[in-house]
């Protein structure tokens, strides 16, 4: 070791360039996992907090895909359910109508989202996302739309909507209500599309006192997408315990094209980490071979004198292990405080021409950067097992040198 240290110090050019090639890989997918995984939660947070919930209990439909979610006349059994099981943070019952709502003379279809406002805030962040007006109360007769909507319609705050409930279980219903309140939904088509309005008035339009369309659920302890198997067991839990002419949906079922996409960003950073080792251990392994041929003279009377094939082998391995060490720790600390520092001063804004297309996504328009230490710790483990195996070549070729030809060797 002390020998393997004294030749690293001795060759300080080239024992720089192995240990960038181990810390500048490292450094680079600590972060790019920190981008993904903040990219992750935002999508899969997006998509639980402001519609679906982690899970949602449904009536079973037996009518045509794409049309109107079926109604449970009385959702009393499902949340009769929800009451024998653990695991389950929050729930409500929502009311879900297709509808044509209109202003003077412009109209837009709508999707009508009847909600318990006093039970939605653990399940939505809605509340959180007004920018005019105020949210809804139970007994408030008023709605919230999208900013997105009240640009297409031309309407604000105490204006009026008329809307036009059709589904076809309950038949046409009419309504005229004003707009309480205005939301920045983080999703461009959510804006559009979608009206909120307290469950007792859509059940208006329903002609139905205790209808509603789902039960939404969110589970405890689930922070993103990597706590699905939380989600997956209260799933199991309400299949055994409901009725059969009840269907329980998770997040995946809900929003399938954020489940595709996030089975394809899986690989694909795998993909990426693989060519950050590759051009790593190629780094490695060129630097390790040339100091091995500089040193064929002195290698071959260190074997001459009686050191065995091993202990070369083992010395080369050395110095490459302590520059990966090295390099890894160096690079896995320099991405956690960039980290760190991104997250202190609140994230990294995205340039205006941008937040459009995030929002369109369902991506804050502001990154974030979310690092686990297991990625940290599988970063640069991986790259320094690949930095001390790029070596081996060397080290080998350096162990089968015969002592006499090598101190012939005329660099």
């Amino acid at each position: 070791m002390k020998a393997a240290i004294r030749h690293l110090v001795r060759n300080r050019r080239r024992s720089l360039l192995t240990l960038l090639a181990v810390l500048c890989p490292v450094f680079a997918l600590v972060v790019m996992f920190g981008f993904a995984s903040a990219n992750l939660s935002d999508m899969f947070d997006t998509v639980t907090r402001v519609d679906t919930g982690h899970l949602q209990i449904r009536h079973v439909d037996t009518r045509a895909a794409g049309s109107a979610t079926a109604l449970m006349q009385d959702p009393s059994p499902a949340l009769e359910a929800l009451a024998r099981i653990d695991g389950v943070e929050w729930h409500t019952a929502r009311l879900d109508l297709p509808a044509l709502a209109s202003a003077g003379d412009r109209s837009r279809t709508v999707l009508i989202q009847g909600v318990v406002p006093e039970e939605i805030d653990p399940i939505s962040s809605t509340r959180s996302l007004i920018v005019a007006g105020t949210y809804l109360t139970s007994d408030s007769p008023g709605v919230v739309i999208g900013k997105e909507l009240a640009d297409l319609l031309r309407v604000g705050v105490g204006d009026d909507l008329v809307l036009l409930g059709a589904h076809p279980e309950t038949g046409v219903g009419v309504l005229r209500v004003p707009v309480v309140g205005i939301v920045d939904a983080p999703i461009a088509e959510m804006g559009r599309s979608v009206v909120q309005a307290p469950l007792a008035l859509t059940r208006q339009l329903a002609r139905s006192a205790t209808a509603a369309t789902a039960v939404v659920v969110r589970v405890a302890g689930v922070t993103g997408p990597w706590d699905s198997d939380r989600i997956d067991a209260v799933a199991a839990k309400l299949r055994a315990v409901l009725p059969a002419d009840y269907v329980v949906l998770d997040w995946r079922d809900l929003v399938p094209q954020v489940d595709v996409f996030l089975r394809i960003l899986n690989p694909a950073l795998l993909i990426v980490a693989a060519i950050f080792f590759g051009l790593g251990a190629l780094v490695v392994l060129n630097t390790v071979y040339l100091s091995v041929m500089e040193r064929t003279r002195e290698l071959g009377l260190v074997l001459s004198l009686g050191a065995s094939r091993g202990r070369v082998m083992r010395s080369i391995l050395s110095e490459a292990g302590i520059l990966a060490g090295v390099g890894a720790v160096g690079g896995a600390l320099g991405g956690v405080v960039l980290v760190w520092i991104v997250e202190a001063l609140g994230g990294i804004p995205l340039p205006a021409e941008y937040s459009a297309f995030a929002k369109a996504v369902g991506i804050n328009s502001v990154l974030h950067l979310r690092v686990d230490a297991p990625q940290v710790l599988l970063a640069a483990a991986a790259m320094a097992a690949v930095a001390v195996l790029a070596a081996w070549v060397p080290a080998l070729r350096a162990s089968n040198l015969e002592p006499v030809e090598a101190m012939r060797y005329v660099e």
